[in-house]
């Protein structure tokens, strides 16, 4: 009985856990805003500083959603997104781009790589939660 009690608690605090956003950027403005949008909302937001910290934080951090800018150190974010898309615990999350370089064949590479939208910079945050909202709910803190 006890074990059940547990397993019911564990449930329970998985079910009514905030969403875990990946945010993976390079760029100290755009990190500053995220996290200041995002504090209005029942968000756990972690920060990854470039591709290869991305990976490891994806890894470590089990999100349920990545943000991801392609232009960045220490592996660009295609090759992140090359990287999640064939490890078991990452290749189902999904992944939303935010890029300064739009365009029909990069969306296509991005979309073989698993990522459901991508957005151009800059992308106005309300834009942004409609899409993670499409995959995670998102709550407005009252």
């Amino acid at each position: 009985m006890i074990t059940e009690l547990i397993d019911d608690h564990a449930k329970t605090q998985i079910e009514t856990r905030n969403p875990r956003v990946l945010l993976v950027e390079d760029d100290p403005r755009i990190i500053a805003s995220m996290q200041r949008n995002f504090h209005a909302y029942r968000v756990d937001l972690e920060i990854a500083f470039h591709g290869y910290h991305g990976v490891s934080s994806a890894l470590a951090y089990s999100p349920d959603v990545i943000i991801t800018d392609l232009n960045m150190p220490f592996a660009n974010g295609e090759e992140m997104l090359q990287c999640l898309s064939h490890m078991p615990r990452t290749r189902n999350v999904p992944i939303v781009v935010v890029t300064g370089r739009p365009g029909a064949s990069l969306s296509k590479r991005l979309r073989d790589l698993g990522v459901y939208s991508v957005l151009n910079k800059p992308a106005a945050f309300p834009d942004l939660l409609a899409e993670l909202n499409k995959r995670i709910p998102i709550q407005r803190i009252a």
